[in-house]
């Protein structure tokens, strides 16, 4: 059985894209079918079509900042077209189209889509079934507009607090509950009928160092990693059609490579754990895999080599020398080119491009659905989903009363909302604003304020009654920190919205109240409302 039984499968998975069509297709094609590309638009350019029918990329990944994806109409219109680039190829495969659409805090579409608490403000609501509904929501929202694949459920155990990167995008840190809420979305993604990809393996989530910046390294021995970090995928990989790799250095696995780059590590996945579907490399331009690389193309064909299928190069390098530059149709040419040239030469098999091109291949045959709406109006931000997103937000909520009853009818006080402004959108939103008989509002740029913009925050808090304030990750910040500190020494009825990490109750024991969300969302935002306005 195992390898050559999946290969069979996946050759007579090929009927509906024609009997010979693998053995019709030329080096450079396959090559083409392991990519995963950005394109730049928002809506099909010749860029697009220089990828998709020159190099004949296998998959797009779409990004905000290349794509608008708002509203759903630009979304459903840009992916038609790509897939209707991709039919007048000689081959006729249809593109895999990818997002990372976890909910909460990572959610690339989000204007005119309806927005869902993350990860971990579902597990708070202790009902695994809603991970499920909102799972399904959100495929049925993307596969409305022709997203055919969705790069989560994150399924990292966020054991450790203070972690850079995962955070609330976990479930939380024990191991059965992210694999019990992760089973549960991996059946909604089902149901929508959006390939699911289970994310970041062997586990990311005991690390002080964000992969994008740098590679971080995990020191536990294995029997340690199959208790934590590796038993959420042990548990779901048979279930799953794909599972995402993650650029660390895990010694117990392989003391040399990184993840994405280690034939073990992979070994490991597949033999050890039994998993035969589509392993997807994280993005290859992340500083946390370049720095084993001296170029994108190298990482390509070591990924290649150590078992990777599909092959992210979407988004932008974080290299010290190249910040915030994309890819360029020039550079996936050039990769492209790089992969084709180490196999003519031998240094990389083409029975290891083989193996990946059979397996993204029967992965599309397998799972990709047209889209059933035509009219977006009865998938897309319906009132069933929103009121299902209303739901999670309220059932996640958790509350710390130190003294609360300092904090009383709100409606009738003048209140001072102080918070950074990457928040000023979401809670022009909400009704927070709006809270009191009369409501200040101040707030600070970036999440680390200066001197100046503490002492302005206390004389906009002056003239309340109460004191509310938005904390973001302040464990991250000295002087968010400080700023929330000076706040509460003025004494006045003081509370304290944690907007993401939990770590921050913990820094504030003189606050009367606080509410804990998981999730600076909306949804989660007018929750903590509704709570506030009931005391």
């Amino acid at each position: 059985m195992g390898r050559n039984f999946f290969i069979l499968f996946c050759l007579a998975a090929f009927s509906c894209f024609g009997t010979d069509l693998f053995d019709e297709m030329s080096l450079e094609e396959k090559v083409g079918q392991v990519l995963m590309v950005h394109v730049l638009g928002d809506e099909t350019s010749e860029e697009a079509k220089r990828l998709v029918q020159g190099v004949k990329v296998g998959g797009i990944i779409y990004y905000n900042w290349a794509n608008g994806l708002t509203p759903p109409l630009q979304v459903k219109k840009l992916s038609t077209g790509l897939q209707e680039l991709a039919r007048k190829n000689r081959s006729g495969l249809p593109l895999l189209i990818a997002a990372d659409q976890e909910g909460g805090i990572v959610a690339r579409l989000q204007e005119g889509f309806s927005i869902f608490p993350g990860n971990r403000a579902l597990a708070a609501t202790g009902d695994a079934d809603l991970a499920e509904k909102a799972a399904f929501a959100m495929g049925e929202e993307l596969r409305a507009v022709g997203v055919n694949m969705n790069l989560a459920p994150v399924v990292d155990v966020n054991c450790n607090p203070r972690n850079p990167v995962i955070g609330v995008r976990s479930f939380g840190g024990d191991a059965e509950t992210v694999a019990a809420f992760g089973k549960k979305a991996l059946d909604g993604y089902k149901q929508a009928q959006v390939i699911a990809t289970l994310k970041h393996f062997p586990g990311h989530g005991d690390v002080g160092v964000d992969s994008h910046e740098d590679l971080p390294v995990v020191y536990k021995s294995q029997k340690e990693l199959e208790k934590v970090e590796l038993f959420p995928f042990a548990a779901l990989a048979l279930e799953a059609e794909a599972i995402m790799t993650a650029h660390l250095l895990v010694p117990a696995l392989d003391p040399q490579h990184c993840s994405t780059l280690s034939q073990k590590t992979l070994n490991y996945l597949r033999e050890t754990i039994g998993f035969q579907g589509v392993i997807v490399s994280d993005s290859l331009v992340m500083k946390g895999v370049l720095t084993k690389c001296s170029s994108v193309d190298e990482a390509a064909i070591k990924a290649l080599e150590a078992g990777c299928d599909l092959l992210i190069l979407g988004g932008r390098l974080l290299t010290e020398d190249l910040q915030n530059v994309e890819l360029t149709a020039d550079d996936i040419e050039r990769v492209h080119s790089s992969i084709v040239k180490a196999i003519k030469e031998g240094r990389l098999s083409e029975e290891r491009l083989d193996q990946a091109v059979k397996r993204v291949l029967a992965l599309k045959k397998s799972s990709i659905k047209e889209a059933p709406f035509e009219d977006l109006s009865k998938a897309v931000r319906t009132k069933k989903h929103l009121a299902l997103a209303e739901k999670i937000a309220s059932s996640s909520l958790e509350v710390i009363e130190k003294n609360g009853g300092r904090i009383s009818q709100l409606r009738e006080k003048k209140v001072c909302v102080i918070a950074p402004s990457l928040l000023q959108d979401v809670l022009s939103k909400s009704s927070l604003l709006g809270i009191g008989k009369s409501t200040g509002v101040y707030f600070f740029k970036g999440l680390n304020p200066s001197d100046a913009e503490i002492e302005a925050a206390k004389k906009e808090a002056e003239f309340a009654d109460v004191v509310l304030i938005c904390s973001y990750n302040a464990w991250k910040s000295p002087s968010a920190i400080e700023l929330t500190t000076s706040l509460l020494e003025m004494d006045k009825p003081s509370i304290v919205l944690v907007v993401r990490d939990p770590l921050d109750s913990s820094l504030f024991p003189q606050v009367d109240l606080i509410i804990q969300s998981f999730s600076p969302t909306l949804p989660s935002m007018q929750a903590m409302y509704d709570r506030l306005i009931k005391k």
